[in-house]
């Protein structure tokens, strides 16, 4: 049974886990994630352990994560929670006290920018914490793990002085901050695709779902007229993937686009009531499930059907898509103005997108309508 700490690690991308490989002088070149995940955490916990007091306590292998952060906490005199998130947010915190103050000016205001983006800056690190807690609240950890120094490499050779005994917290602390940051990511990062046919109304469901206008806003660089990613601007880390579909043509974007594609944590298929399930749709909906993430399919203009015809619909769709009631719904995401002055379904396809993001251990406070 892997760990907690391999699991978390496993739900990164492999490219954000490149650096603290290296980080640690773990041979990474041709691991696969969940390999590479396993060697860190071995490490990270090997490097953070008394090599003779482990001996007696746990016969030679590394103790649990959790005790790694408590014993690091411990020799940094700091009492940790028991909770590891809460732990290592108390252990990057301190740092950000420690080395708040002998920033240069100039790093200083950079990092504050960019993280908090209003100035001025404070100079003490304790205020700095502070005042994140209470312009971001939602995101705390998520930001206080954005102002800490990047990780330096060690010095080449000290991880043969591990087999000295000694606990080797130059090399454990910055990966601790590491792997806070990647939790933090990992945690408040969700990335919604909205998939369907060009005349499926994407766009009209993106501004009634999220509230986004349809002009492009801050999109990931390398998304393509085919492939729209956007951040919402008010959120921590909330991506909305706009896609034709998730076959071919994930491959015409780049390399970072591709990497918020590949995961996207829930689907929003939507289907035309004009023009119900085809072929083509069929294709889409199967490529959005073999990604083995909840894919909610929506009918959308029903406002255009009779209601006898749209239950036929519905039924139809769900019948050739394979679906189950809870995933299927329908919806006018820019109804007829003699139909309906509002979006009609739109409370049922928010509801549905934060409950599978609490199944999945994401915070549904990212979404816009989650208070």
């Amino acid at each position: 049974m892997s760990s907690e700490l391999t699991e978390l690690l496993r739900k990164c991308h492999r490219d954000e886990l490149l650096p603290l490989a290296e980080q640690l002088r773990i041979k990474h070149e041709g691991m696969k994630l969940a390999s590479l995940a396993s060697a860190i955490d071995a490490r990270l916990r090997h490097a953070a352990t008394h090599q003779l007091l482990n001996a007696l306590r746990h016969g030679g292998r590394p103790p649990p994560y959790d005790e790694v952060l408590r014993d690091v906490g411990m020799r940094l005199g700091l009492q940790v929670p028991l909770d590891p998130e809460l732990a290592e947010l108390a252990i990057v915190r301190q740092q950000v006290m420690r080395e708040w103050e002998g920033l240069p000016d100039e790093e200083r205001a950079r990092r504050w920018e960019e993280v908090a983006g209003e100035p001025p800056v404070p100079l003490d690190g304790t205020r700095a914490a502070q005042l994140l807690e209470v312009r971001h609240p939602q995101g705390f950890g998520l930001f206080l793990t954005r102002l800490v120094t990047e990780p330096v490499l060690p010095m080449p050779g000290c991880l043969l002085l591990l087999w000295l005994g000694r606990p080797r917290d130059e090399l454990a602390i910055p990966a601790i901050l590491a792997v806070s940051r990647l939790r933090q990511s990992v945690r408040h990062r969700v990335t919604v695709g909205i998939v369907g046919s060009p005349s499926s109304g994407k766009d009209a469901a993106m501004g009634a779902i999220f509230g986004m206008p349809t002009g492009n806003v801050n999109p990931v660089a390398g998304s393509t007229k085919e492939v729209e990613i956007r951040r919402l601007p008010e959120a921590s880390a909330l991506f909305v993937v706009n896609t034709p579909g998730m076959g071919d043509v994930v491959e015409s974007v780049t390399e970072e686009a591709r990497q918020v594609l590949d995961h996207i944590d829930v689907f929003v298929y939507l289907v035309n009531a004009q023009g119900g399930v085809q072929a083509r749709e069929k294709a889409d909906h199967a490529a959005c499930v073999a990604r083995r993430r909840p894919v909610l399919v929506v009918v959308n203009k029903v406002d255009t059907l009779r209601p006898a015809d749209r239950d036929r619909l519905l039924e139809d769709c769900r019948k050739k898509l394979g679906v189950g009631e809870e995933d299927l719904l329908a919806a006018a995401f820019d109804p007829l103005p003699q139909l309906s002055e509002t979006p009609i379904g739109v409370d049922e396809v928010r509801e549905w997108l934060r409950s599978r993001l609490e199944r999945l251990g994401k915070d549904p406070r990212e979404l816009p309508w989650v208070s």
